[in-house]
């Protein structure tokens, strides 16, 4: 599953540097002008950021819990998107794909990996 990030975003971009799949745009148009999906309704006003689904793995293989959500200084601003439920395998493949000269941990996945 990608996470999401909530309308509480108050867009400081602590958390843009912290994902290690380059999934967070700070507008909804810079993620589709590349190509991604962002979900429905998400970042419409252009001014929350947005985690496009086709990038984000949870930061699964990589650390023990999501960095936009260790660095975001709201409380419940990166959260499980709950339209995009995925399984720990379904992550770990991604961030494989995604980051083919970086090793991934198979241990490395926190407690709210649905599936």
């Amino acid at each position: 599953m990608a996470l999401l990030i909530s309308d509480k975003c108050i867009s400081c971009g602590a958390c843009l540097s912290e994902c290690p799949n380059s999934a967070i745009f700070e507008k909804r148009s810079d993620a589709e002008e590349r190509g991604y999906h962002v979900g429905d309704g998400q970042g419409m006003d252009n001014i929350v950021y947005v985690i496009t689904h086709e990038r984000c793995t949870e930061c699964v293989g990589h650390f023990d819990e999501p960095q936009c959500a260790a660095a975001c200084p709201i409380g419940n601003c990166c959260i499980p998107d709950p339209g995009h439920p995925e399984s720990k395998e379904v992550l770990l493949e991604r961030a494989e794909r995604l980051n083919p000269n970086k090793t991934i941990h198979h241990d490395k996945v926190w407690q709210g990996v649905r599936g």
